[in-house]
Order: structure tokens, then sequence, then C-alpha cells
């Protein structure tokens, strides 16, 4: 049976700013895709936009209503929900397409090294800049930051430690045969930024 874990990103995480962007990005995407679908938008409170992970065996469910009325109303949202399904499911959706997939997992990159950039300092002086010291997911954006600002390739020496993250491991012995971009997409890096934040806190994310 599927288990649900819903988390409450507020304010003073540490990647809200990122995330209500990124939301603003995805339901404005969503709201043209129903158009072109259904020829009208009908989102209500609690509706949600389903992205299935590539790697992990779960799906993440983001807001289709909340961040796009708040920018609307001057604000920000006070909280966002964001729920984790793990294992298999049946939900029954609207409607299903890959056909933004090369886009949803382009969006996120980003956000994601945006907020490495801004708490790599942070994690650099705890760990004393031993990037083999750090905490998993910290590694692994390590490497996917890598990625995304040097054209795909992770290390620069045959000899750098390999990266490992939920049974995904890369080092430099998968280049070029593989790319690390193919093997992770949106909801892999959803569930990764929950992994740094509550790494990097030390204090497990409030859940709703």
């Amino acid at each position: 049976m599927p288990t649900t874990s819903t988390y409450k990103i507020i304010p003073s995480t540490g990647f809200y700013p990122q995330m209500n962007t990124l939301l603003i990005a995805l339901q404005g995407v969503a709201v043209a895709a129903e158009l072109g679908v259904t020829g009208f938008v009908a989102h209500n409170p609690g509706d949600f936009l389903t992205i299935q992970a590539k790697h992990l065996q779960v799906e993440v469910r983001v807001p289709l209503v909340g961040p796009v009325e708040a920018a609307l109303a001057n604000r920000k949202p006070d909280e966002v929900h964001l729920t984790v399904v793990h294992g298999a499911t049946s939900s029954k959706l609207a409607y299903w397409t890959s056909g933004f997939a090369e886009f949803v997992d382009a969006i996120f990159l980003p956000f994601l090294v945006s907020y490495h950039e801004h708490y790599r300092p942070e994690i650099e002086a705890r760990h004393r800049q031993n990037r083999t010291s750090w905490p998993a997911p910290w590694q692994m954006s390590w490497a996917l930051r890598n990625a995304a600002s040097h054209s795909g390739k992770v290390f620069e020496k045959a000899t750098q430690a390999p990266v490992s993250w939920h049974s995904l491991t890369f080092g430099p012995n998968d280049e070029p045969t593989r790319a690390i971009l193919s093997l992770v997409n949106g909801a892999d890096i959803l569930i990764l930024l929950l992994e740094m934040e509550e790494a990097r806190t030390g204090v497990p994310l409030a859940r709703a």
C-alpha cells in the first residue's frame, strides 16, 4: 500500500523563495495545459499536479492553486504543501502527458543550483570544505550542480570520489557513457531539496 508524507513549506524554509517561484511557473503551465485540453480552467483548492520520479519510487504532488493567486494579490503564500507518495499508486488523473517531461526536468535544475550555491558556504564551513564528508543529499546536489553548469560533466579528475544517494552511485568512471542528468528528474530533485534542507538544519521539515 502506498504511504504519503505531506511537507509544509513556510517562509523560513531555506528553499522557500525558489519553491514559490517554481510553483508559480508550474501552476501557470498547468493552467495553460488544462485550457488547451478542456477549453476552460476549473482548479479548486486541493487540486494538484503529479510528477513521477525517475530514480526514486515516489511521486510528488504540487499544488495547482495558491502560488499564482498569492502573486496576483501582491503577496506570497503563508505555506505550501508538498505531498510525497511512496510506492506504486492507483491515482486516477484528470489527464496525463509526457509532452512536458523535458520542460519539467529542465526547469527544476536552476532552482536546485540557486539553493545549493546560497547555502554551500554553510556546508563547507561545517565540513571543512571536504566534499566527501558532506551529507549524501549535498554531495548529489554538488554533482547535479556541476552537470547543470558544465554541459553535463560532473568530475574534473578520474581520481575524484563518486557520489551516492538512495542507491544511485555516480563516479568518474561513469562518464562519458552515462549522463547524471538523465538519471533523475524534477520529482527526484524535489525530494533532494527536502533532504538537503533537513540535512542543513538538522531539523525535520514540518508536516502538514
